[in-house]
């Protein structure tokens, strides 16, 4: 298993492309798929997806397994994003929603033991 400065890394990789996904949310509301693509906020896109590969290759060479990483991440990708489509976007999910996140961090526990 990773130290704490690995885990860390790999959560602020997830967060990195969670706060990116939702640059791209913003900035494609309401206009076109080429208007999107022009807005200067997409560099600040790019510039987060190329820090999440930082961080990974980081990590990989410090070596760390595909497997774990990926699910570390995917872990506080999700959480971040549904905190950002809750607090910045005021979009709602149901039950349903929450409890499949919580059997996803379940499995996350599960696949680490």
């Amino acid at each position: 298993m990773a130290n704490l400065n690995q885990s860390i890394i790999v959560i602020l990789a997830g967060i990195a492309v969670a706060i990116a996904d939702g640059m791209i949310k913003k900035t494609s509301i309401g206009v076109s798929f080429a208007d999107a693509l022009k807005n200067p906020l997409m560099i600040g896109v790019v510039f987060l997806y190329l820090v999440q590969i930082a961080f990974f290759t980081y990590v990989f060479v410090n070596g760390w397994q595909l497997g774990v990483v990926g699910v570390l991440q995917m872990v506080a990708y999700s959480a971040f994003v549904i905190l950002t489509g809750i607090f910045v976007f005021k979009e709602s999910f149901t039950v349903t929603q929450y409890l499949g996140f919580v059997l996803a961090v379940s499995g996350v526990v599960l696949i680490n033991l």
